[in-house]
């Protein structure tokens, strides 16, 4: 019994506790951000490989061809899941046919317009390409809706002409 008595009293050990306690904390802090920043990482280049693709459309590098368009974001994307690809172009899927629109203050396309014309925002009309690409992530430990749910979508615009 004195025995017992005196480990209770002891202060021995108190600290090998102490850090055990505290390392499961630190160790799940890390793990959430671990989690976040993953997520911001692929987010990032999803929307780099869309901006790139972008570019290179507008450059003529790749023109107005939706499926070397879809190729290079598939290829460049970096993201843990194969990402979905949408072209339209002045809000059709048909690309290249030289047809001018509007932008609208949302992104979309007003009906088509005649070429280099002011439009009613005042912007001049032209042949725009809008790509989307979204993808889906799988969080290790945070919910999806912390992350604003599990799909990814980035999305650039580029007038052609």
């Amino acid at each position: 019994m004195k025995m017992l008595a005196r480990l209770f009293r002891s202060a021995r050990g108190s600290a090998t506790i102490e850090f055990a306690f505290v390392s499961l904390f630190l160790f799940g802090v890390i793990t959430v951000a671990l989690d976040f920043g993953v997520y911001a990482h692929q987010k990032l280049k999803l929307g780099s490989a869309v901006e790139q693709a972008a570019i290179l459309a507008y450059n003529k590098q790749i023109g107005s061809n939706t499926t070397s368009i879809s190729d290079y974001i598939l290829a460049s994307a970096g993201t843990n899941s194969t990402p979905t690809v949408a072209i339209t172009c002045n809000g059709t899927t048909t690309c290249g046919d030289g047809k001018c629109s509007c932008l609208t203050a949302t992104g979309g396309f007003s009906s088509a317009a005649s070429c280099n014309v002011a439009c009613s925002s005042g912007a001049i009309s032209g042949n725009y390409m809008k790509i989307v690409a979204s993808a889906t992530y799988s969080s290790i430990v945070v919910p999806d809706r912390w992350l604003g749910g599990s799909t990814m979508t980035q999305s650039a615009v580029v007038r052609l002409q």
